[in-house]
């Protein structure tokens, strides 16, 4: 079992010390400890010095209970904490360590998120610029709502869209064969599965509303633009089956 946080204790100081014990004649040389309970948090140290507390030890490696102390060693004990001070700084520093961490992984985080705000910035403004200026033969990645003959499928699976031709108000483009079913959808995602020659693109042609698509296309706050069919032959799913995400 993994344990993140560590309690110990802190020796304050330590000392030789003959006395006797309560109801007993004889004296003995004990080592007197005065200790304070810390805590450490993956190795840092997070706290303690909060109270001082004694910790008296026989020659046979025994710990004395308090209530087996004598007026004299309570004496001693009492005495010996006045001597001793609390390095508080050195038991609670691993804050400001854990401080720091945390502002560096932030740092380095929010860096982080301001390169891939940019890079995901310029994609969508270059699916805005390429989509604006359709053209033969441009490939674009997508999600897909349908399959390719327009049955319903489970998730939004991702993959390549090619522009085959663009006649009046009707925009002709076939499918990828291999998707992705990656959760979220990167372009970066689909270099694998990229068509190399005809036979990886799905021989059905499908017909999309051009209008439509300019139409999404000026939208300021473009996250992808859905194309809906128009063919007479998919009457099976009539709305939204794909929605460009990313362009080559």
């Amino acid at each position: 079992m993994l344990f993140i946080y560590t309690r110990y204790e802190y020796v304050l100081g330590s000392k030789d010390i003959t006395a006797t014990l309560k109801n007993e004649t004889k004296p003995q040389l004990f080592n007197l400890h005065i200790i304070t309970p810390a805590t450490k948090f993956l190795g840092f140290p997070v706290g303690g010095g909060l109270v001082k507390m004694s910790r008296l030890v026989n020659q046979q490696g025994q710990v004395i209970h308090a209530r087996n102390y004598s007026p004299e060693i309570k004496e001693e004990v009492k005495n010996f904490k006045k001597t001793l001070t609390i390095p508080y700084f050195k038991l609670w520093k691993g804050y400001l360590f854990i401080a720091s961490i945390a502002i560096v992984g932030s740092i380095i985080y929010g860096i982080k998120l301001n390169i891939d705000g940019k890079k995901y910035r310029n994609e969508k403004e270059n699916l805005a610029k390429s989509a604006q200026q359709l053209q033969t033969g441009q490939l674009y990645g997508a999600n897909f709502f349908t399959d390719a003959e327009g049955n319903n499928i489970q998730g939004l699976p991702a993959g390549w869209v090619k522009i085959v031709k663009i006649e009046g108000d009707t925009i002709f483009v076939q499918r990828s064969k291999k998707t992705s079913d990656r959760a979220m959808f990167e372009m970066k995602d689909l270099e694998s599965i990229k068509p190399t020659s005809d036979a990886d693109w799905n021989d059905h042609i499908e017909k999309m509303n051009y209008p439509l698509f300019k139409e999404a296309t000026q939208n300021k706050n473009l996250s992808g633009i859905d194309l809906s069919y128009i063919g007479e032959d998919h009457d099976k799913y009539p709305g939204v089956i794909m929605s460009f995400k990313g362009v080559e």
